[in-house]
């Protein structure tokens, strides 16, 4: 918890680096909440694009109170308007 801390406060500096560690710690989870979502891997692939964009532009709003649990609501949010998007056509 304490790393993830620092990398947030590193990523909020600007450090690319500490965002890079952040996508490849949480990229698993949030594609297997994408998967459950979304059976189709192309599509998973870049609904998590769309997650990981979402989580940096996000991150100053965020407030430290379970940041994988935060992260899950994000990957979770993006797939349900992929799915509603794909309805409605």
């Amino acid at each position: 918890m304490e790393q993830e801390t620092e990398l947030i406060k590193q990523t909020l500096s600007g450090s690319e680096l500490a965002f890079a560690k952040i996508v490849d710690r949480y990229k698993g989870y949030v594609f297997a909440i994408i998967l459950n979502f979304i059976k189709d891997h192309d599509e998973a692939e870049n609904i998590a694009q769309e997650v990981f964009l979402q989580i940096y532009i996000s991150l100053p709003k965020y407030k430290a109170d379970n940041f994988k649990g935060w992260i899950g609501k994000i990957a979770a949010n993006k797939s349900i308007d992929w799915k509603r998007k794909k309805n409605s056509k």
